[in-house]
């Protein structure tokens, strides 16, 4: 009989399986494959070629050492580019030119002058228009900034003169103001400026010259009227452009519409004796006007005729608009006294009969505006028009004054 005696160690140790491997640290890992890429691929070899050839052996060595600096060199240079990106990002910022617009668009006002009024205004549209063109803008870059231009590019419109040189500290806003004439004739004329190019420079500081100049081009938001038409004001431009006198707006159109109610045309009266008398019964005062304009205008009857207390007026305009040509247009005006007291106290707060042609004059239901329909506004009384240069119905004609206060003294025996 064959007795079988097993191990005690084999029976308490038994054979381990395959090794489990751990996943070497990242680090170490790197090592790993920089070491086989070098000439250092085993500590044994190395340890070999450092019993058999010691010469080989420092080669190696040193080998590996350089490769570890060439990495290190190379983490060093990529940290200080990084490092020069930002700082060069860092100045570029505070380099940076950032003007912004005001506003959204421009501000044209008809220019000053001892003229028409106080406006520079010539005697038909035919003559360009002279206005002043601004803009509002604001410096929010790091540094001053000079503005040494300014240019606009629309067909129809010349710059005839462009604001001086401005500096623009960081945080401020300014207005900038050129001088332009406006071609209300040109069959091109646009509505609305669409933008504006400025010369700018980094200004001067102490010890560093201005910059080189450079331009930017500010675009103006499209159709959007920086003034309401109603009010003629300018909410986003108001404290910056300034008030010059007279109502401001973005439109080319609506300007050289502005510009032509303030061109007063030429008005002469007659009056007509055909017909009944006046008196209390036929209470009708009649006369002719012929209405002269070296403006392309068109008279139109008024929707809402001025309202003057006991007299009620009409015309025998034909047709909703007439134009008033090389010749000039002659239109008939019937005034019916309605209140012979409304109308004398009318007048007593107005200078008494001397202001009875002119409060006949204010009744008129007829209006003014431009033929071209691009220009086209409130349709302007014709007396407020004529008033500001003639005396009311008596440009120099005393017979039609005296003719109008005998007519009224036989319908208003009172008056």
């Amino acid at each position: 009989m064959t007795d079988l005696i097993e191990s005690e160690d084999e029976l308490l140790d038994p054979q381990a399986g395959p090794p489990v491997l751990t996943p070497p640290h990242r680090v170490a890992a790197a090592w790993h494959r920089l070491r086989d890429r070098t000439p250092l691929r085993s500590v044994r070899s190395v340890r070999s070629v450092r019993e058999t050839d010691p010469d080989r052996h420092r080669h190696l060595v040193l080998a590996g050492l350089l490769t570890v600096a060439v990495a290190a060199g190379a983490g060093a240079t990529g940290v200080a580019v990084h490092r020069g990106d930002l700082h060069g990002a860092q100045a570029r910022t505070q380099d940076r030119t950032l003007l912004h617009l005001l506003g959204g668009s421009a501000a044209l006002t008809l220019s000053e002058s001892g003229d028409y009024g106080g406006v520079d205004l010539p005697g038909s549209l035919q003559t360009p228009l002279q206005a002043h063109f601004s803009i509002a803008v604001r410096n929010d870059g790091a540094k001053p900034v000079d503005v040494t231009n300014l240019q606009l590019s629309v067909p129809g419109v010349d710059v005839l003169a462009t604001p001086g040189r401005m500096n623009i500290a960081p945080g401020d806003a300014e207005s900038l103001t050129g001088l332009v004439a406006v071609h209300c004739d040109a069959p091109n004329l646009r509505e609305y400026p669409t933008g504006v190019t400025l010369s700018i420079r980094t200004a001067a500081a102490k010890g560093k010259p201005a910059g080189s100049p450079t331009t930017l081009t500010l675009a103006f938001d499209p159709g959007h009227p920086t003034a309401d038409p109603g009010t003629g004001t300018d909410d986003a431009l108001s404290g910056i452009v300034g008030d010059l006198g007279f109502a401001t707006t973005s439109s080319f159109y609506r300007l050289c519409g502005d510009a032509l109610t303030l061109m007063p045309p030429q008005v002469s009266a007659t009056a007509l004796t055909d017909g009944p008398s006046p008196s209390p019964q036929n209470p009708v005062v009649r006369y002719s006007l012929h209405i002269d304009s070296d403006a392309a205008q068109v008279a139109v009857p008024l929707p809402k005729p001025p309202v003057v207390p006991g007299v009620s007026a009409q015309s025998d305009l034909s047709g909703p608009e007439q134009m008033i040509g090389v010749e000039g247009l002659d239109v008939d005006v019937t005034d019916r006294v309605t209140d012979c007291s409304q109308f004398g106290d009318y007048l007593s707060i107005r200078g008494g009969a001397q202001q009875a042609g002119a409060s006949l004059n204010a009744a008129t239901p007829i209006g003014l505006e431009s033929a071209d329909p691009r220009f086209r506004t409130t349709a302007t009384p014709l007396s407020s028009a004529v008033q500001p240069q003639f005396d009311g119905l008596t440009p120099g004609t005393a017979d039609l004054q005296l003719a109008l206060l005998a007519q009224l003294a036989a319908i208003c025996p009172d008056l």
